[in-house]
């Protein structure tokens, strides 16, 4: 008689438990993509900003009459400098851009 009024649960089937595993790994993989591309772009702001500042010491370089450098290497990464009269430009690595001031 009491173990009529009380319902008994069953475990978790194969394919419920299939099914949750699915779900999960699918957020995972989505979550783990989005926080790839969110460490690219934070990288190439990085360098972005890191090439400003250094075309920005190069323009300081040719306004006290210093030479220009080639080649700037900072925080182990090495960035190309090409000056001309008035403008100076930095490539970086992130996919080679340059970067103009």
């Amino acid at each position: 008689m009491i173990s009529n009024r009380f319902k008994l649960y069953k475990g978790m089937s194969l394919v419920s438990l299939l099914f949750t595993l699915t779900v999960f790994s699918g957020i995972f993989f989505i979550v783990n993509q989005w926080t790839a591309s969110q460490r690219q772009i934070g990288m190439e702001t990085y360098q972005r900003y890191q090439a400003i500042q250094i075309a920005e010491n190069q323009k300081q370089r040719q306004f006290v009459g210093l030479p220009c450098q080639s080649q700037v290497s900072q925080n182990q990464l090495k960035f190309d400098v090409l000056c001309s009269v008035d403008k100076v430009k930095v490539r970086y690595f992130f996919q080679k851009k340059w970067v103009e001031l």
